[in-house]
């Protein structure tokens, strides 16, 4: 009578934490590598995703973690180029550990989708990238955008060390539960603001969002080389802002607790030529919260740039 009882439930449990975690691991990578290309360059594979069909080309600088999934939609205005830096996904971290290093790694893939300019625009763990190249191509740099963006060294905290190395099984259960507690639920756990929380639920195209946003960190174990990379060049960097001359338009949330407004403020201060767009009570999740805001700024500086 035990077994008969025993039995059933360890094959439940089996599919449940085993079977049903390995499958949609294969589907979601699947389904994301399908949104992307990849072109074999001098340095070695490169990921990618290119969306719209007019306008100037923003280069996004995805943060970290991230990937090629992690970036901005693709307007009337402007179309989207966005790699997968090394590290991530299907990008080797072998071709690129550095800032500097990695825009070449940008410019490779110039060269061989044949796009001569490009808006470079750096997403927070992206910023220090950006702004290599932006001072290294600047043939190929319409204007710079600083996304709460990395700009000066930092160090890599015990919480920032440990905060994701958990099994991708545990982190996909927490996200799964997430999502069955609900927006309200969602909202409140990632938004200590009770108004971004407001924000963020008053638009459903918000809250796909931060929903988005949030699978752009799994698979951990697809992204974790270029995530302890960043971090390792994060606490040493030495960017070279004042060698940049093309436009640059930095924004910046005031209430950002993952990267301090101190680092807008550090790019201003040494390029005092640049646009300083500051938005009041956004945090690190702005791009959810004051989404129609940023792409007016952003709409602004490329009709500037382009006139």
């Amino acid at each position: 009578m035990i077994k008969k009882i025993i039995i059933p439930i360890l094959s439940i449990l089996f599919i449940v934490f085993i079977v049903f975690p390995f499958a949609f691991k294969i589907i979601f990578l699947n389904n994301l590598y399908k949104d992307s290309e990849i072109y074999n360059s001098s340095l070695g594979p490169i990921e990618y995703r290119l969306t719209g069909d007019k306008g100037p080309i923003i280069l996004v600088a995805h943060g970290t973690p991230g990937g090629h999934d992690q970036t901005i939609p693709s307007t009337e205005s402007y179309r989207v180029l966005t790699p997968s830096r090394p590290g991530y996904l299907r990008t080797p971290l072998s071709i690129g550990k550095t800032p500097k290093e990695q825009a070449q790694v940008f410019n490779e893939l110039l060269n061989g989708l044949n796009i001569k300019k490009v808006i470079i625009m750096g997403i927070s763990g992206g910023g220090p990238t950006s702004i290599e190249f932006a001072a290294s191509y600047p043939e190929k740099v319409m204007g710079l955008v600083a996304l709460e963006a990395v700009s000066f060294s930092e160090e890599l905290s015990d919480a920032d060390a440990s905060g994701l190395e958990v099994p991708d099984r545990q982190t996909l259960f927490s996200f799964l539960l997430l999502y069955l507690l609900g927006d309200e639920a969602i909202a409140e756990y990632l938004l200590p603001s009770k108004d971004n929380q407001a924000r963020l639920l008053s638009d459903p195209k918000n809250i796909q969002s931060i929903k988005d946003l949030i699978w752009t960190i799994w698979p951990f174990s697809e992204r974790k080389d270029g995530f302890y990379n960043d971090y390792f060049q994060f606490s040493n960097l030495s960017l070279p802002l004042t060698l940049i001359n093309a436009p640059v338009l930095i924004i910046h949330g005031n209430e950002d607790i993952n990267v301090d407004i101190e680092q807008a403020e550090y790019i201003k201060e040494l390029l005092p030529d640049s646009e300083l767009s500051i938005i009041e009570g956004a945090d690190h999740y702005m791009l959810s919260t004051h989404r129609n805001e940023i792409n007016k700024i952003i709409n602004d500086f490329i009709n500037k740039i382009e006139s």
